[in-house]
């Protein structure tokens, strides 16, 4: 009875300034909104609709700052049974000039009373944040919110950026500070240097094509002509020696058969070595020459009746 006799007094007391005929200079449209929302609030606290003519009392003030306004939404939700909402309004009356001396008083001693049973969290922020606890009116920072004591739900809306929320512990008769900063910058992330192919390996130098008649070639071809030579004289000494031989035949004697047997020698001597001539003349002339020798290597020589040529490659 002593509650709603000590509002009913505060509201009568706001009832001159509150008038929706006379509000602070401010944009037409807002004033306008404004004078329309303090108006619903004021027949719906007539009509004992607190919590619906608290919310309207609340709007007016976010279209026109308003202590007059803050203060009968407190007294509303005082009469409504909504402690927490109604220290809420009364402490965001205390923070906007408008109130007169007793306005102020009935203000800071519902706030003090009402923050004995509840809980309260005092929040600052840069400017232009804002914070709601749970599902309560979402204000500007710095702010002073209430809720019974436990754990709650702090929304916070940074410009620019997505909403965010922690959790709050909330004691009876207890006040937390919470200070909200701007989170630091991500960090840079340095980019990462572009992987490179390994060079490929230089390529080798051109190998000079050497001319085909080189010295060795010519060389050749001198040797492979003296060996033909040598090959057609040990013809003619082959004939010789067949002839010496039926003389011989004819009519043996010493004489006849030494002429035989040397002709018979430079015979061989001379085939051979003819042969001799010609695969190594042959062999300077076909097989290649400069780097390509450790490649392949060719070995021309003489046995007994015959020639021997031998090579790797």
């Amino acid at each position: 009875m002593g509650l709603a006799f000590g509002l009913g007094l505060a509201l009568a007391s706001v009832a001159a300034p509150a008038r929706a005929d006379d509000p602070p200079p401010v944009a037409e449209s807002a004033a306008a909104e404004a004078r329309q929302q303090y108006g619903m609030g004021t027949q719906a606290f007539a009509q004992k609709r607190y919590s619906e003519a608290a919310l309207h009392f609340e709007a007016a003030a976010s279209f026109k700052a308003s202590a007059i306004a803050l203060y009968t939404a407190a007294l509303a939700w005082d009469l409504a049974s909504r402690p927490e909402r109604a220290a809420d309004a009364y402490a965001r009356s205390l923070e906007v000039p408008g109130l007169d001396p007793k306005q102020t008083t009935i203000a800071k001693d519902r706030v003090s009373a009402l923050e004995k049973t509840l809980g309260t969290v005092a929040v600052t922020a840069p400017e232009g944040w804002k914070v709601q606890l749970d599902t309560l009116t979402e204000v500007q920072t710095p702010a002073r919110l209430h809720g019974s004591p436990g754990v709650h739900t702090l929304t916070v809306r940074i410009p620019g950026k997505p909403i965010e929320r922690r959790d709050v512990t909330l004691d009876a008769g207890k006040v937390t500070t919470l200070e909200l900063e701007e989170p630091p910058p991500a960090p840079v992330a340095e980019p990462e240097p572009a992987s490179t192919a390994p060079e490929p390996p230089p390529a080798p130098p051109a190998r000079l094509r050497e001319p085909f008649w080189t010295t060795l070639r010519v060389v050749g071809v001198g040797v492979a002509g003296v060996g033909v030579a040598a090959l057609g004289a040990g013809v003619i000494l082959g004939t010789s020696a067949n002839g010496a031989k039926d003389a011989y035949d004819a009519g043996p004697t010493r004489a006849a058969f030494d002429h035989a047997s040397s002709l018979q020698t430079w015979t061989n001597v001379t085939l051979i070595t003819g042969a001799v001539l010609v695969a190594g003349g042959v062999a300077l002339v076909v097989l290649p020459l400069g780097n390509e020798r450790s490649e392949g290597q060719v070995k021309v020589g003489a046995a007994p009746g015959s020639i021997v040529v031998g090579g790797t490659f």
